[in-house]
């Protein structure tokens, strides 16, 4: 990619030039599913003028690639993205300046509990869900018939999930086989290590938990937001790319979640399950392309293999050395991440 920005340089580059880009293109707004609950969410547009280029181009991009760029093209297509478990949409600006420069759209949004979206809870650390299918798939659908449909009724729709957010994507593509054109699983949450606690005690538990009254409450080990977090024990492999993110929570008091509840591990273990499952797979016809990390310390490899296993037309890659966020790694893994995402979206 022409436009790629090195890890060194990013935290410069999206604090001006990268920032200012991003800025002219995005539009804001906020979808309402009812009274005091809205959802956030971000529409970028690709740019369709000569002045596109100028602003897209990366640091250290010489005169003959920047001219070689066009300064014109048609969109390719929309891609909405679902970010992960106390994630925001913000988090994937290096993604979104990606597909921008790729010719697509983007629309992203902070899922329910999470981010600039409302709170199902007063403590606004937490992530709390009642039902995974109605409370997250069903807010992916609502984006994408409000906003997606709405604005762009002819363009092919691509879907991106990361971690919990790849667990919303493959059971949306399961509940709703014919809406994408192609889907991409990022260490997709399809099972959670529950610190070496059979998942199914960990489902008992927190059913039982909810049971009693207290589905509320913080799961074992969790709690509230500590800006504490360092690289090392972080789930990236590249130090500046953690920072960058990890720089705008400590100052963004919406970014600042820390931790599920019972009533979120008990339906999340449940979609997970379901999720991976030979009935729910054969629901499948969009293509998929899943991503493993190797050290990844939060989806067990064996439900990742039992979802090929079921959906044996699934492209897959592992990447060696990384882990969870795999879209946060060093340089060289970043590059190949972002170059087999747009040729499986050219397929």
């Amino acid at each position: 990619m022409n436009c790629f920005i090195p890890e060194n340089k990013l935290i410069d580059f999206f604090e001006h030039k990268g920032k200012d880009f991003l800025d002219a293109h995005r539009n804001t707004g906020k979808l309402a599913l009812a009274p005091g609950k809205e959802l956030y969410y971000e529409l970028y547009q690709t740019a369709e003028s000569p002045d596109y280029v100028a602003a897209l181009t990366p640091p250290d991009t010489d005169a003959a690639t920047a001219r070689s760029t066009p300064h014109t093209r048609t969109p390719r297509g929309l891609l909405v993205l679902c970010h992960g478990y106390t994630e925001t949409c913000s988090k994937y600006h290096e993604l979104i300046y990606y597909f921008l420069n790729q010719g697509f759209h983007v629309l992203a949004y902070d899922q329910r509990g999470h981010g600039r979206s409302f709170r199902e809870v007063d403590n606004p650390h937490k992530i709390h869900a009642q039902d995974f299918d109605a409370d997250y798939v069903g807010d992916l659908d609502r984006i994408v018939q409000a906003v997606a449909r709405r604005k762009f009724p002819s363009l092919p729709l691509f879907l991106y999930g990361h971690s919990m957010g790849g667990c919303v994507a493959a059971r949306y593509i399961e509940l709703h086989p014919e809406v994408f054109s192609r889907c991409i699983l990022s260490s997709p949450m399809l099972g959670i290590k529950t610190g070496g606690v059979p998942n199914i005690l960990a489902l008992l538990l927190a059913r039982f938990m909810k049971l009693i009254g207290q589905g509320k409450r913080y799961t074992l080990g969790q709690h509230d937001f500590l800006p504490d977090e360092v690289f090392e024990v972080s789930a990236t492999t590249s130090h500046d790319r953690f920072e960058r993110y990890n720089g705008l929570r400590k100052i963004t008091p919406e970014f600042q979640l820390s931790g599920g509840d019972y009533s979120w591990l008990s339906t999340s273990l449940h979609a997970a399950a379901r999720a991976v499952s030979r009935k729910e797979t054969a629901k499948i016809k969009t293509p998929v392309l899943l991503f493993e990390a190797e050290n990844d310390t939060y989806v067990p490899r064996a439900r990742i293999k039992k979802f090929r296993k079921n959906l044996p037309g699934t492209q897959y890659h592992a990447w060696r050395g990384t882990k969870h966020e795999i879209y946060n790694s060093q340089d060289a893994v970043v590059k190949s991440y972002y170059r087999e995402i747009f040729r499986f979206l050219e397929t």
